[in-house]
């Protein structure tokens, strides 16, 4: 298990508030070619650490949380307080997103020695199981293809 895998597990741990999850579906005009794009809009970023918001796309149980069997990644810049990860050519289908606000660019989560998360962390729906791993059927989104955008609180 990666310390990103593991740093997702740990989501189940922390003592969070919750935001609602709201998905906004954007249909392409009939007109235009645009590709497939899932957009995972991440709020409450603490950009004085800057750093860099790295995001993994996964279509199933199986491979849930597991980074090297990620079905797509996407990366974005830490600005202001937001951060947007853009999956691009994503066909229709149920896919689950786990976020990690990486603020000093090593590519893993900082804990302390307790377990806990010190980088900001994110799951597709605001899921958060305090008692174990997050399940991947409690943050599934369903993209029926287009243009969607969907959003999530970034936790420290």
């Amino acid at each position: 298990m990666t310390r990103f895998s593991y740093l997702i597990a740990l989501v189940g741990v922390a003592l969070l508030g919750g935001v609602a999850f709201v998905p906004q579906h954007v249909e392409a005009d009939d007109d235009t070619n645009e590709a497939n794009e899932i957009r995972f809009v991440l709020t409450g970023l603490n950009a004085s650490a800057g750093g860099t918001v790295r995001c993994a796309l996964y279509r199933d149980e199986e491979t849930w949380l597991d980074t090297s069997r990620r079905f797509m990644q996407a990366a974005a810049n830490v600005r202001r307080s937001s951060a947007a990860c853009v999956f691009r050519d994503v066909p229709p289908g149920t896919y689950a997103i786990a976020a990690l606000h990486d603020e000093n660019g090593d590519r893993e989560m900082e804990r302390s020695l307790l377990g806990i998360p010190r980088e900001g962390y994110a799951i597709s729906r605001n899921e958060r199981n305090r008692m174990s791993r997050p399940d991947f059927d409690e943050a599934a989104i369903q993209f029926e293809g287009g243009q969607m955008v969907t959003r999530a609180l970034m936790n420290y």
